[in-house]
């Protein structure tokens, strides 16, 4: 039998194709030592068919053909009977709630005596014996294991306002849960360098802050739009928290096969009002909790942000569908950056120990250090695409409400788009055709020219690399729309 040291399931080579390099360093330590890395042949198609970017293919392509790697076909080369391998495949598919490539990849752990790899380690670990040895790539394990920090510990007690032990607790002042609070913003800057800041991975999510009480959840977005019935599994927060009543802040987020959060796959969710419940089971949501800001009574908003943490933290939110990702303090920074590049995340976000909650109030107390440049961005027009994009839109129009309210040009953005989303943004678009440009000032002749004009109702956002001087993005690159946000409040900062 091939000597087979670890077996890579569709995360981890995802992980690999991104450029993570824990991911690529053990390979190497593998080849090294002239042993072999299995890696499933349902893992590999599912990973080859997630990827969008052409380099990444290439990158995974290159250590396919390589003597290091070997497919494992789905019916097993090991002498065993194919019809008995496909039924423990399907076994632990099975345990590992319906997906085939990690029931593939489970069987060939087992078969080969071989350490499992992934950077989505849930379903594997529900379909692994106890114990069975598992290498984890994801951002919290990477921090411990490669950069040797872990995460910031839960105080030795609570306020004395949240002890459920303290005998005047029955005497304490309550307050009246709030039925809307406005969520705390971050700016945009560089990690600081002084005082004292716990860091947090910036997950490329759906901003939303839950109002749970007894067996009701409501979730609001960013523009505090009632968006409950679009994420019905989150319904999970109530049984979590046994009757508590409480005021969540956290990020909605779909996770991709790589175990990150995907913000393609989050569009799909976000368009459907009232989901499927195919929809629902192949495109779960996950509610990323970070910070508590009422409970049972007590307004946690007037706390330091390490009180209200340490709070969430006790109430021990974390599975499936809710999960209260860890934090960092001390000098973590820069180890953070590290690996959230690593990762491919959008970015850290540092936050002040001691800052309250300032509901509504974009905070120095907060602070997101991106690695590239995002923007939210009004669509008001499209021009027709040509070539290969014939039938479909070719590029977007884009503007921003300058601070006189009028509707100000940006640029335009091509790069991006897929198929799916030209073909979404087409039936969105159609309806909304207007014969005049909607914006104040007309926009250069070039970007102008057979353009379709339409009402600036849509909010996407884009990435991009800089403003030039005239105010136009430079290099922007389409990444979603994004349907909690108000148009009102896209605006030009000056």
């Amino acid at each position: 039998m091939t000597e087979i040291a670890v077996v890579y399931d569709g995360s981890a080579l995802l992980a690999y194709a991104h450029g993570q390099i824990g991911a690529a360093e053990l390979i190497s330590e593998i080849n090294a030592e002239g042993r072999h890395v299995g890696v499933p042949s349902t893992c590999l198609a599912a990973a080859l068919a997630a990827l969008t970017d052409d380099w990444d293919i290439i990158q995974l392509m290159r250590l396919a053909h390589t003597k290091t790697m070997v497919i494992l076909p789905l019916g097993g080369d090991d002498g065993q009977d194919p019809a008995e391998t496909l039924r423990q495949v399907s076994e632990f598919a099975r345990l590992a709630h319906g997906d085939l490539t990690v029931g593939h990849a489970v069987a060939a752990a087992l078969t080969y005596q071989a350490y499992y790899v992934t950077a989505n380690p849930k379903r594997a670990t529900d379909a692994l014996p106890p114990s069975w040895p598992v290498l984890d790539l994801s951002p919290v394990a990477l921090m411990r294991d490669r950069l040797g920090l872990t995460v910031a510990s839960t105080a030795p007690a609570l306020p004395a306002r949240l002890d459920d032990g303290d005998e005047d607790q029955d005497h304490a002042p309550t307050t009246e849960m709030p039925t809307q609070v406005k969520p705390m913003l971050a700016t945009v800057g560089s990690l600081p360098v002084a005082g004292e800041w716990g860091y947090e991975f910036f997950w490329d999510g759906m901003r939303a802050i839950a109002y749970v009480t007894g067996d009701k959840v409501r979730l609001l977005n960013r523009s505090n739009v009632d968006v409950t019935q679009t994420y019905p599994e989150l319904a999970a927060l109530s049984s979590a928290l046994a009757g508590r009543r409480a005021v969540l802040d956290g990020e909605i987020v779909v996770l991709g096969r790589n175990g990150l959060p995907s913000q393609t796959a989050l569009q799909q969710r976000m368009r459907a009002r009232a989901p499927s419940a195919s929809l629902v089971g192949g495109s779960p949501v996950r509610f990323y909790l970070f910070d508590l800001l009422h409970l049972d009574g007590t307004d946690l908003m007037p706390l330091p942000y390490v009180e209200r943490r340490d709070a969430l933290q006790r109430l021990d939110l974390t599975g499936d569908t809710v999960d209260t990702p860890p934090y960092w303090t001390g000098d973590a920074g820069p180890a953070l950056i590290t690996a959230a590049q690593e990762l491919g995340l959008e970015g850290v976000i540092a936050k002040q120990l001691a800052a309250t909650y300032q509901p509504g109030r974009r905070s120095p107390a907060w602070i997101k250090v991106p690695f590239t440049s995002t923007v939210e961005v009004i669509v008001a027009g499209y021009k027709p695409g040509a070539g290969h994009r014939s039938g479909t839109i070719g590029s977007l129009l884009l503007g921003m409400y300058d601070a006189d309210d009028q509707l100000t040009y940006v640029g335009q953005v091509s790069t991006g788009l897929t198929e799916a989303a030209q073909r979404d943004l087409q039936q969105r678009l159609e309806p909304l055709r207007q014969p005049s440009s909607p914006f104040a000032q007309p926009v250069p002749r070039q970007h102008a020219r057979h353009a379709e004009w339409v009402r600036p109702v849509l909010v996407s956002e884009v990435t991009f690399r800089s403003w030039t001087p005239e105010r136009r993005l430079r290099q922007p690159s389409w990444k979603g729309l994004r349907d909690d946000r108000d148009p009102a409040d896209i605006r030009l900062s000056t």
